[in-house]
């Protein structure tokens, strides 16, 4: 397929995803909503004030591994799903376009769309952070592009898990509960497993919080932490984390595509 036809079908998947308003709707609430409450209750509990890298760095957190992310998966298992919910499949199946090209076209659109609510977050807490730093330094360039970079990737990744995931169960429902299970529940239960050792880091979100901008400060096992938000950060090499990673996202894709080429139109 060349390059034409695979725009066109990758901007038809964003023009589904837009259409559906509930998810669109989740997704804003989730993302540039729940940032919106947190720095309107860090202003009031800090009369007026917010201290600048801190709010920069619990922003990054929120899009990257929390709230921003929930939004995130919600779009690609979407993405993942729609067709099968709104009974098209047959007939995309049905048109002689190869199965795999119609799963790979998920990926990039619900990225894009993902990125809209996760990077909109993010300038939300930018934008407060340089505005009520008040007597507390405003965050440098650097350490916002760093935000930036990291809170793009773990979007990427995470919305293409939730692709693979959602094409190959075909059930929202199931791909939501169990990726954000993992998220959440499972991987701070792995972190704290210290006795784990270096096993914790095939966890793919200890494994994208390697790259997460800072020190290694968060979690309930760190209560020292300077960061009022908690992350999933441990020491490991750097190659180490990237081949995680890659193997994490490699996996769901190949699942994914499998499945869509094998499933019954």
């Amino acid at each position: 397929m060349n390059r034409s036809a695979a725009r066109q079908m990758i901007a038809a998947d964003i023009l589904k995803l837009r259409r559906h308003r509930p998810t669109m709707a989740t997704a804003a609430l989730l993302s540039i909503g729940i940032t919106a409450l947190y720095l309107a209750f860090v202003l009031a509990r800090h009369g007026g004030q917010l201290p600048g890298n801190r709010t920069l760095s619990d922003g990054t957190t929120l899009m990257g591994l929390y709230f921003g992310a929930f939004a995130a998966i919600l779009i690609g298992t979407e993405a993942g799903t729609i067709d099968l919910a709104s009974g098209v499949f047959r007939d995309l199946a049905a048109t002689g376009r190869s199965r795999t090209t119609l799963f790979l076209t998920r990926i990039p659109a619900a990225i894009m769309v993902g990125l809209v609510f996760t990077v909109g977050g993010l300038l939300l807490a930018v934008a407060a952070a340089f505005a009520f730093h008040g007597s507390a330094p405003a965050p440098g360039a650097g350490l916002v592009l760093e935000s930036a970079g990291w809170v793009v990737l773990a979007t990427a990744v995470l919305t293409t898990l939730a692709v693979g995931v959602a094409s190959l169960t075909g059930s929202r429902s199931i791909t939501l509960t169990a990726i954000i299970g993992w998220q959440t529940v499972a991987t701070g239960i792995v972190y704290l497993a210290g006795f784990l050792g270096a096993a914790r880091d095939l966890d793919l979100v200890i494994a994208l919080c390697r790259f997460l901008p800072g020190q290694a400060i968060g979690t309930r096992a760190n209560p020292g932490s300077s960061n009022a938000l908690n992350n999933f950060k441990l020491p490991m090499p750097a190659a180490g984390a990237v081949l995680v990673i890659l193997a994490w996202t490699a996996l769901a894709v190949a699942a994914g595509a499998w499945r869509t080429r094998t499933r019954d139109a």
